[in-house]
Order: C-alpha cells, then structure tokens, then sequence
C-alpha cells in the first residue's frame, strides 16, 4: 500500500512539473526591424513592434507594446527580450488575469529575441 501511495505521488509530480512546461512559451527567433508581433498562448497574450532609427549615427532598436495576463492561475504572462548585443534578457511582466503591462525598451543593434512565455 505504502508502495501504491509512494508511485501516485511521483506520477502527479510529474504530471505537474510536465503540465506546467508543455505549452508555456511561443518558439523563439530573432526579430529584425521592422518587425511586428502578436503572440497568444494558454494565460497570456501580447503584441509588440521593432522600430529601428539612427540616433547620432547609432542604431537604436525600439520595442513597443502591452503584454497581458489572461488567466487566473498564480502565473504571469512575461515578454522577454534579449536583443543581439545583449547577454542575458529583460523581462516584462503581467501578473494577475486582465492586468495588463506595457512595453517600452531601447537597445543598441538592429535585432533582438523577443517572446511570450508564462512565469512564477
């Protein structure tokens, strides 16, 4: 019996650890601008747009737009960006079902990684 208990226990971890995983994040690729997007997943949609303009002989990449949480589960809906020169991304995050949160982010370069993902 114990035995029993001890394999449904394990079994419903995985469940949840693979639940959780399956169906959190749209493919990644790089954008370059300009360039526009809006991704919808299960708890999250969002839409955003890549400018690029030359700001004393720089280019400037500029994302522009709203993510959104659309589901009352104890998860955000977050847009990370992790643009060409960059090595670790930045993050916007919505948290709670309707809030909604707006994106406005600057980099150097013409491209970045930019997507929708569920986060804690």
């Amino acid at each position: 019996m114990r035995l029993a208990s001890s394999v449904r226990t394990a079994l419903a971890a995985v469940a949840l650890v693979g639940g959780t995983v399956v169906g959190s994040a749209t493919p990644a690729s790089a954008a370059t601008c300009p360039h526009s997007d809006s991704p919808k997943i299960d708890g999250g949609v969002a839409t955003w747009t890549l400018k690029c303009r030359k700001v004393e002989g720089v280019e400037m990449l500029y994302i522009d737009g709203w993510v959104e949480d659309t589901r009352s589960d104890g998860l955000c809906a977050a847009v990370t960006i992790r643009p060409e020169n960059q090595r670790y991304a930045d993050e916007v995050k919505a948290c709670g079902s309707g809030r909604r949160e707006q994106i406005h982010q600057s980099y150097t370069g013409r491209s970045a990684t930019v997507k929708l993902n569920l986060r804690y």
